[in-house]
């Protein structure tokens, strides 16, 4: 499937939806899908085909953008494929997305067509008259399915699709320079942007991943990460599709769902989020809990966000004991939107788990000064991270000046860099050690201070549930920020443990500057749907609550 040149990958020069194609050719009576429902690649694929003769009907031009606002399901993927055919650029919205982000994105990406989830309708029609939304297409829920008459000027998906007469378009693409896709980032720093991602960037990002997790046809995939974010979307779905590895597809995280799915489909790889490992641990703790049979679970892998190592090996040893998985690999790797998005991953026969892995295939990283923009030629340096690869986006939608910032130049042969924005340090053999979010940095007297460092050191509390971490504006001027921790409790150690403990544990533990000023008790720590901590939002509230603008 893969062939290898020169000791280099070969990407091939196809748009996405010839993943689908390929796949379809090579197995056409495997199943594509075993959950919900079972679903060959043959069927898959003109399911596919219907939907973009039924766009190319509807007017839908190459280049037009297409926003997809529903949860993971196999619907979504039937519109993400065949939009794709349609020549389409696709949009992908948040299913916990309200009025305001449903409008935002609208506007900014100039969709002009949405599919959107039948009880999400009401946000749609809210809005729709303060956009350029023309066409919409309502995908029913099940229990209302053909039951529902559809709203003055939209469209069923069932009709739609049990009336058109397959009949796609066949464009001529430019997989290098043709949109597949603009992938909104998560806005940790003003208004989120479209990153353009190209057929060749997500092609190529596809197969780089699959050589590091050594994964095959015979796989089968538990699909519970957001399909609207690219760690879903392409290192999940389309990895799977581009393998021939059949799904399971559930439209939302229920950990009680998830553990019964990869024993029942015989699940062997899943990739999570921080959110996801965390649920499954608190679940198999419980008392009662007997366990599950999950004999063939070969990998789960962590991405999204980081996540501290003392979760994973409780996840591990968890999961050999109540699960029977033997023969279980935990994993972590990194990526960015603006990546498509994997840069790194931890090899599967020699990990080192405090990194975040090494570089994928044909992709290439150095360090350089926060001061002076320039190279920094030793390994073990702290400095920004920029990287370089056939993965790496080709900038933002009709954002030329934040195009332009986001990539560093080489001064010697002049090529460009993704600027990742993250500050780490490159080891003696070509491992990643992420330190922090540049721009979420704490300032404290001139001090720089990494919040995941103090999150690592909480999570290590035994009175500790989850943490963030941020840089509580000062109204002395001298000071800038200090680091204030929002603290969730483990159940049993609520009314247990003072705000002042907590701060002395951590004094007891880290330099001096570093130390933890404040503490509050929440309940909630808000989270992006890749389980990023969505510091901004707590910053925003400390400002607020000092009457700070």
């Amino acid at each position: 499937m893969v062939k290898f040149k020169r000791g280099h990958l070969y990407y091939p020069i196809i748009p996405i939806h010839n993943v689908l194609e390929d796949t379809a050719e090579r197995f056409p009576d495997k199943l594509a899908f075993l959950y919900p429902m079972e679903m060959t690649f043959k069927q898959f694929k003109e399911q596919v085909d219907i939907f973009a003769t039924a766009l190319k009907n509807l007017g839908v031009k190459k280049g037009d953008r297409v926003a997809l606002y529903i949860p993971n399901s196999i619907q979504w993927e039937i519109a993400f494929y065949g939009l794709e055919k349609a020549g389409a650029i696709m949009v992908p919205m948040n299913p916990l997305f309200k009025e305001t982000e449903v409008k935002y994105e609208a506007i900014d990406s100039g969709a002009e067509t949405i599919v959107v989830f039948q009880p999400l309708y009401p946000i749609v029609a809210a809005i729709k008259d303060k956009t350029s939304l023309k066409t919409i297409i309502i995908i029913e829920s099940e229990e209302i399915k053909g039951n529902l008459k559809m709203p003055e000027g939209t469209i069923g998906w069932s009709v739609l699709m049990k009336s058109t007469k397959s009949d796609p378009p066949e464009y001529v693409f430019n997989p290098k320079e043709d949109l597949a896709a603009l992938v909104y980032t998560s806005g940790t720093t003003g208004l989120p942007k479209g990153t353009m991602l190209t057929h060749y960037n997500m092609v190529s990002n596809v197969v780089q991943a699959s050589q590091m997790f050594e994964l095959s046809d015979f796989d089968i995939a538990m699909t519970v990460l957001p399909l609207y974010h690219i760690y879903g979307l392409n290192v999940c779905m389309n990895q799977a599709i581009w393998l021939g590895a059949s799904q399971v597809v559930t439209p939302r995280f229920d950990v009680k769902e998830f553990c019964k799915l990869v024993e029942k489909y015989r699940v062997t790889f899943s990739l999570c989020v921080p959110p996801i490992f965390l649920a499954v641990v608190r679940h198999l703790e419980e008392p009662g809990v007997k366990g599950y049979d999950w004999e063939d679970l070969k990998i789960v892998n962590n991405g999204g966000a980081p996540i501290p190592l003392e979760l994973l090996d409780r996840f591990y040893a968890l999961a050999k004991k109540n699960c029977n998985a033997k023969n279980v690999t935990i994993q972590h790797g990194w990526g960015l939107t603006e990546a498509s998005p994997v840069v790194a991953v931890n090899p599967m026969s020699h990990p080192k788990m405090e990194s975040q892995g090494t570089l994928l295939p044909d992709t290439f990283h150095k360090i350089i000064d926060l001061e002076t923009g320039e190279e920094l030629p030793k390994r073990g340096d702290v400095g920004e991270l920029v990287i370089k690869g056939p993965q790496v986006m080709k900038g933002y939608w009709n954002r030329s000046e934040a195009t332009e910032s986001a990539f560093w130049t080489d001064p010697k042969t002049g090529e460009k860099w993704l600027r990742t924005g993250d500050m780490a340090y490159i080891d003696e053999e070509e491992f990643e050690h992420l330190l922090d979010r540049i721009k979420e940095m704490i300032k404290y007297k001139g001090w720089s201070i990494a919040p995941a460092e103090l999150e690592d050191m909480l999570f290590n509390n035994p009175h500790v549930s989850d943490a963030a971490v941020i840089g509580k504006p000062s109204i002395e001027l001298d000071i800038g920020e200090i680091p204030k921790a929002f603290i969730i409790l483990k159940p049993e150690s609520i009314g247990k443990v003072s705000e002042q403990e907590i701060i002395e544990w951590v004094a007891e533990r880290i330099s001096a500057y570093k130390k933890i000023r404040e503490v509050e008790f929440v309940n909630e720590i808000p989270k992006s749907g890749s389980g990023k901590i969505l510091r901004r939002e707590l910053v925003e509230l400390e400002k607020k609550r000092l009457g700070i603008k």
